[in-house]
């Protein structure tokens, strides 16, 4: 960690934040003024229909660090932060709404570890929102960990110091909620490390959030599909493909070698749950160690607690499948041999999902 000055560009994404925006670019200002010597405060006043942009344009007048860098039209808050980006000009971006729901001094806790990391992420230690915000978030974590395997705490707070030209060359495709998750993506695809540091997150007092809005969670799924279904989902479908391919060897192993038991000896013969039990365990090994290996590209020694997530996964699967085909036969009325293939495909998406982000996520990964 290297406490060396670096020059900064702080900016502000601002739609409709006429009650707040002064406030915050004052708080922005004292902040920043004793951390760095060199520093610009950006307002990007993305369409605002009220006196945002007015407020803006006076407050650049008044501080000759400040500049004001105007949508014609609302365009999303992503396009408002690459905008900024775009716009900076110096080393480092940093950059925070203009709620006030950030303390704008806490940019201190971030600064000191610019000259170590390429991006220092803010995540709220306690986040200030509705419920329905705080589920909104939850899923969209656990989805961009399952497709893309983004290993971020808090993948949307607006807190977020970068290293300006490295984020600047980023070929991104995304302009509404989805930015700053394709962001953070393309550096983990590049190997960047992130620091990541607890900020204070208050509620919010002023204005209207916009975040929750149908038409944006729309948006940001069709995005996140978008980027599924290019280069960036392309290792997750590769795992994907794996996991059946190792789950077909699984059931391959299990079969054959119940059938090799029990027609090649006597004891086996007669004892057919025994010799089940034998040829189950070896193919929930296989798979273990098949997955581990070839689907995640696992290279770090096998812990205990491992095997004990692993097991944990299987008999939880079981239990998943077998209730999924009750309900399929007695509830609606499914034929059984229907009822198989949707208990089949419910136990694959458990079994998957729980060892991505549960069964294997304390070990280390290689690549692809």
């Amino acid at each position: 960690m290297n406490n060396r000055p670096v020059s900064l560009s702080v900016f502000f994404p601002a739609y409709n934040e006429a009650h707040t925006i002064e406030k915050a670019v004052t708080k922005a200002i004292t902040a920043v003024k004793e951390l760095v010597d060199t520093y610009e405060i950006i307002i990007v006043n993305d369409g605002s229909t009220d006196n945002t942009g007015t407020i803006s344009d006076r407050l650049a007048e008044i501080h000759e660090s400040v500049r004001v860098v105007h949508h014609e039209k609302n365009q999303g808050y992503g396009a408002a932060v690459w905008t900024g980006i775009q716009s900076a000009q110096h080393d480092y971006v940093f950059f925070t709404d203009a709620d006030l729901q950030f303390d704008l001094s806490e940019l201190a806790l971030l600064l000191p570890f610019a000259e170590e990391y390429k991006a220092v992420l803010g995540y709220r230690a306690k986040r200030n929102d509705p419920l329905i915000r705080l589920i909104n978030a939850k899923i969209w974590n656990i989805a961009n960990r399952i497709l893309f395997g983004l290993r971020v705490c808090d993948i949307d707070c607006a807190f977020k110091l970068l290293d300006r030209k490295l984020v600047a060359g980023l070929p991104l495709q995304t302009r509404g909620a989805m930015m700053s998750a394709e962001m953070l993506i393309h550096l983990q695809h590049r190997g960047v490390a992130f620091k990541e540091i607890p900020v204070t997150h208050f509620p919010r007092t002023q204005g209207t959030a916009t975040g929750a809005h149908p038409r944006v969670i729309a948006r940001a799924v069709r995005d996140l599909v978008s980027l599924y279904r290019g280069q960036l989902g392309r290792v997750s479908r590769i795992q994907l493909i794996r996991f059946a391919a190792v789950g077909v060897l699984n059931t391959a192993i299990d079969i054959g070698l119940y059938f090799i038991l029990t027609r090649s000896s006597e004891f086996f013969a007669a004892h057919l749950l025994v010799a089940k039990a034998f040829s189950f365990g070896a193919g929930t090994l296989s798979s273990f160690f098949g997955n581990r290996a070839w689907t995640f590209n696992n290279v770090s020694r096998i812990r205990y607690g491992e095997l004990v997530r692993f097991y944990l996964t299987v008999g939880i699967g079981m239990g998943i499948n077998i209730a999924t085909l009750s309900a399929c036969i007695s509830l609606f009325n499914i034929p059984d041999s229907i009822g198989v293939i949707i208990a089949t495909a419910v136990t694959f998406v458990w079994n998957f999902v729980a060892s991505k982000l549960w069964v294997y996520s304390g070990s280390k990964h290689g690549t692809l």
